[in-house]
This record gives structure tokens, sequence and C-alpha cells, in this order.
């Protein structure tokens, strides 16, 4: 999969089929507008062409950081998954949004001429979200493309939404934010050093830097896997503070189960299964130990019966 920073230049994308959005945490939703625009090209024999943005839309307007379900480190892993032959990234100004929805797409077609649009039947867009599926199929004829909406994917709640799954990690449920990003949720980040006290208790832990603007869930203790260059381990993951050694500042640390080794400034993932309990003080390190011990067992039990259910 190419990426760019900047619409293309030259003429090996025009005549693409192109979907456009931020997708944040590209769910299962996004994967069916995704899946089909590379459907469509491939059965064409034309370039695919996800057209996203960055910085989100939000942190343009609230002026303050905006927590992501996916980095674009995340994303294009997925998007290249996926069979996405060219990611465009635009940079998200104000100049941008002030554009006219058709401003917008005669800037598009300039570059692109696109042969087909494909979105989901809720796509807005351009300068008060003017620009919606009702108006791209009238500018049908004005720009050459055909125009295909794909249905939004339903839930008991309403739509499958990036929103429906922050929610669902804000209270700490990932395994239900699981089943709409049809994957575990994931961080990824460099171990960094901490203080060594996991070791001093006989569970040592990988100490993760993720990415500033990552959505991390709710504080509390998870079973889950971590995947380094050789494979993927059980682990328990601690997502927030350690009041028992009187540190209040969050953090996300990983005791990889039956594993010896150095991971010190290695890049890993750590996938998030099912969460165990909240974060709690205990009141001397030999409790903590004997409760560790207790979330290791469980976080045992909760992985096996993910391995078999694979």
């Amino acid at each position: 999969m190419e990426v760019i920073k900047e619409l293309p230049s030259t003429d090996e994308y025009r005549h693409s089929i192109i979907t456009i959005g931020f997708y944040d945490g590209v769910h299962r939703g996004h994967q069916k507008v995704i899946g089909e625009m590379v459907n469509q090209a491939r059965a064409k024999g034309v370039k695919s062409c996800v057209i996203t943005f960055t910085p989100h839309p939000c942190e343009i307007f609230s002026h303050k950081p905006f927590p992501l379900l996916t980095t674009w480190e995340e994303k294009r892993e997925i998007f290249q998954k996926l069979g996405v032959d060219l990611t465009i990234v635009l940079p998200f100004t104000r100049k941008l949004a002030s554009l006219s929805p058709l401003s917008f797409m005669e800037m598009l077609n300039k570059h692109l001429e696109m042969e087909q649009i494909i979105v989901g039947e809720d796509f807005v867009f351009g300068k008060e979200r003017k620009g919606d599926t009702s108006w791209l199929k009238k500018q049908e004829n004005r720009f050459g493309y055909k125009l295909k909406v794909i249905p939004l994917l339903k839930t008991e709640k309403g739509k499958v939404s990036s929103s429906l799954i922050r929610d669902y990690l804000k209270k700490g449920k990932v395994r239900e934010a699981a089943k709409w990003l049809g994957r575990p949720p994931t961080i990824l980040g460099k171990v960094v050093r901490g203080k060594g006290r996991g070791r001093l208790i006989g569970y040592p832990t990988a100490n993760l830097k993720p990415h500033p603007c990552k959505l991390l869930p709710c504080s509390g203790v998870y079973a889950g896997r971590i995947t380094l260059e050789d494979g993927s381990y059980d682990s328990i993951i601690n997502v927030g503070s350690s009041p028992t050694f009187g540190e209040s500042f969050s953090r996300v640390e990983a005791h990889i189960i039956n594993f010896e080794g150095d991971l010190y400034d290695r890049e890993v993932k750590i996938e998030l299964m099912e969460r165990i309990r909240e974060i709690r003080k205990f009141s001397s390190p030999t409790l903590l130990t004997k409760r560790l011990e207790k979330d290791k067992q469980i976080a045992e039990k909760i992985l096996s019966g993910r391995k078999n259910d694979a």
C-alpha cells in the first residue's frame, strides 16, 4: 500500500474507486465500506483509495488532543491488511473544513477523476456537514462517478460507531469493544524502564509508553496478550496507577506469564481480552503478590478459553 500526504499529481490513480473518512477504529462498519471498495476496484481492474485526515477534526475545533481508538500506525496496518492500494492522508485544517461540499469534490476530481465513491449511509462532509449521500448522488453526472452507499452495521444499541466503541473502552468493556472492532483493542508502544518493583515481588513487568493521543480503557487489571517479534505471550496488564506503592500517575504495564527476557526499548503490541478487576490499594506488597497470583490464574483461564474458541 502506498501512502501519500497530498492529492496525487500523476495519472496513476486517476479513475480510482475511493472512500472518504477519518475511520477512527476502523471498526466492522468501516471494514464493510473499505472491503466493498477494494472488491469493486479489483473487479474493475482499477486502484482502491482511502482519503483520510490528520489530526482528528475534534482536535482542530476543541484546541486540545483528541483520544484516538487507532493511531496512524495502527490504522495504516489495518488498511494494508484490507487490501487498500493507496491511502491519502490530508492535513485537516480550518481551511479544509471551510470548503463547501462542491469545492471539496472539485478538488478531489481535479486530481483523481474518481470512477466510483463508496461510503456509509451516514457519511457527511464539507462546511457545516452539508454534504451527504443525497448530495453526492445528485452530483454523479457533474463529476462522472457512480455512488455506492453501504448500509449501516447495527447493534442492539444502534449503529456500530467509533463513539459506541469509545464508550465501551471507557467502561472497561474490552470484550464488547472487540466484538465491533473485529479484533481485540490494542496498545502499541515502546517498553521503557520502570522502578523494578514488580521484579522484587516476583512479577516483573514491561512498562509501555503508548502514543500520547491513544485512548486507553478505564483503569483496571486486564487479561491479554503481548506480541513480540518471536510470537505472542499471555499477560496480565495493569492500566492505571500503582496505589500500593503510593504512585497516582497512570501507566500501562504488562506481566508476561512464563517469560524471561529483556524487553527494554523494544516496540510491542498489547491486546486486551477481558477486564479482571479494578485497581486496588493493598496494605502490603505480600498481599499484592497473593492477589497477582490469583489474577494470573484468572487470566490463564480466560486466555485458555479464547485459544480453544479460536
